[in-house]
């Protein structure tokens, strides 16, 4: 019966996480949308953080990131984080993008 319930709670933490790490990207989109481009590093942390992203999500994220960090003017931790996915998740569409990115001049 014990590992029944330990079962059922684990099931349930791990869809909150789920569900908690979702949010937190709608929220990071929503905020980078409206320009708050603070709380979009902070959203994107906290859904980084929630639970481990699959390896598209980690891409995902790190060039939501990297454009964050360019609209923020940081232009050094931007091209740092696209040289990061050029070269890590060449195979994704976020190394393509970084790639047409950097090839831009950023």
């Amino acid at each position: 019966m014990k590992k029944v319930i330990i079962a059922v709670i684990s099931i349930f933490v791990i869809g909150c996480s789920a569900t908690v790490q979702k949010g937190a990207i709608s929220l990071a989109y929503s905020n980078y949308e409206a320009r708050d481009y603070e709380d979009t590093l902070k959203y994107i942390s906290q859904a980084e953080n929630e639970r481990q992203p699959s390896v598209e999500l980690k891409a995902e994220l790190t060039y939501l990131k990297a454009q964050t960090y360019e609209r923020l003017g940081e232009y050094g931790k931007a091209k740092s984080l696209y040289e990061y996915l050029k070269n890590e998740h060449k195979s994704s569409q976020y190394g393509y993008l970084a790639s047409q990115r950097l090839e831009q001049g950023i």
